[in-house]
């Protein structure tokens, strides 16, 4: 059973909105595939490699060798050759590209409420390079404009992303207004939000969009965890 941290879905919607910027045709499940590549790749430089292989790569990420070397070049890292190896370097320099993991992430969060409180906090953004730079809620008891992380009014949105050339929000309003704020974001020139609303809302040509459901995914698991307790690891189902 696969699962992301908040961070991990927050980076994912990042390396979508800068693989859309670069206008590679980059499927998301691509995407997902050169950062396991990524990470393999720098666990072979810590050991000393310089050079590796396509079976080598994909047997470390768990991928064909066939597909690592179709994935190489779709996302146009044409270095390297079958004979020779890829140079881990080069390689690590193209992702980073792509990916844009080597720049510092800004994000807002648009509803603060319990949830969007809890992810303005949640630790683990640091460490991955993202910053969540300011919240907005239209409630005037959770206005905070002078604290660390600012909370400020819708209202102000549009104009604290154009200034601050912010790509992807997190939204976590209420049903009956994320539609509202979700065109607003995208007048406003978000690229990629991660949306926390019951809404299960659709992406643009122009906008990437990872839908969160909470309770789908606790229901999933408690599906899961029912079907395990029937059907232990040990135990074959017949099909």
């Amino acid at each position: 059973m696969h699962s992301l941290t908040f961070a991990g879905h927050i980076i994912n919607t990042i390396h979508r909105v800068n693989v859309m910027r670069q206008n590679i045709i980059i499927q998301k499940d691509m995407i997902q595939r050169l950062v396991r590549y990524k990470n393999a790749l720098q666990k072979f430089k810590s050991l000393g490699l310089t050079r590796v292989f396509s079976d080598n790569l994909g047997e470390a990420a768990g991928i064909s060798a066939a597909l690592v070397r179709k994935d190489i070049s779709l996302a146009r890292l044409t270095v390297g050759n079958k004979r020779g190896g890829y140079p881990i370097d080069a390689l690590l320099q193209g992702l980073d590209s792509i990916l844009g993991t080597h720049i510092q992430q800004r994000v807002i969060i648009v509803g603060c409420g319990k949830i969007g409180t809890a992810l303005m906090h949640y630790p683990g953004f640091s460490s991955e390079s993202i910053q969540i730079v300011a919240g907005f809620d239209n409630k005037p008891d959770r206005l905070k404009p002078d604290a660390a992380i600012p909370i400020l009014a819708v209202s102000q949105m549009p104009a604290f992303v154009r200034e601050h050339d912010i790509l992807v929000a997190i939204l976590a309003v209420p049903e009956s207004a994320a539609a509202t704020v979700f065109d607003q974001l995208a007048a406003a020139g978000i690229q990629g939000v991660l949306n926390f609303s019951p809404v299960q809302l659709k992406p643009t040509p122009n906008l990437v969009v990872q839908n969160i459901n909470i309770a789908l995914e606790i229901e999933n698991l408690f599906y899961y965890v029912r079907f395990t307790q029937r059907y232990p690891p040990s135990v074959s189902v017949r099909h």
